[in-house]
């Protein structure tokens, strides 16, 4: 099985939650994602690249890049984080928006895709059929 096979793989129920309210959506943990790369990658490279401040200097988002080796393939994936909710602490805001970002990277290399995709996920199927 090819590595980007196995990072396509859907996570258990188990480790899937719903984030409340009005625009519930199911998520795992950046934990459980870090855990996915580090098993099937091995070590890599994360860096926030720029941070996105709105006019009162607070930050919002971040630009960063997620640096792996696919199937001997090198690939850097960049992806915007943002802060659901900024406080005036820049320095929380800056680590929830880095969360936000490696979460979205990971999923550009598949990992919880099948979470956006909902119903429509089929990546992990056809790789398998292609025997990857």
């Amino acid at each position: 099985m090819s590595q980007l096979h196995e990072l396509s793989r859907p996570f258990p129920t188990s480790l899937v939650k719903q984030k409340p309210g009005k625009f519930a959506a199911a998520y795992v943990e950046h934990s459980v994602v870090n855990q996915r790369i580090l098993e099937v990658l091995g070590p890599h490279s994360f860096e926030v690249k720029r941070e996105i401040v709105n006019a009162d200097g607070v930050i919002t988002g971040c630009l960063a890049a997620l640096s792996v080796t696919i199937d001997g393939m090198p690939v850097v994936v960049m992806e915007v984080g943002d802060v659901e909710h900024p406080s005036a602490n820049n320095a929380s805001n800056l680590k929830n928006a880095a969360s936000d970002a490696y979460k979205r990277c990971a999923m550009r290399l598949g990992v919880g895709l099948h979470l956006w995709a909902g119903d429509n996920y089929y990546l992990d199927k056809a790789l398998e059929k292609r025997g990857e």
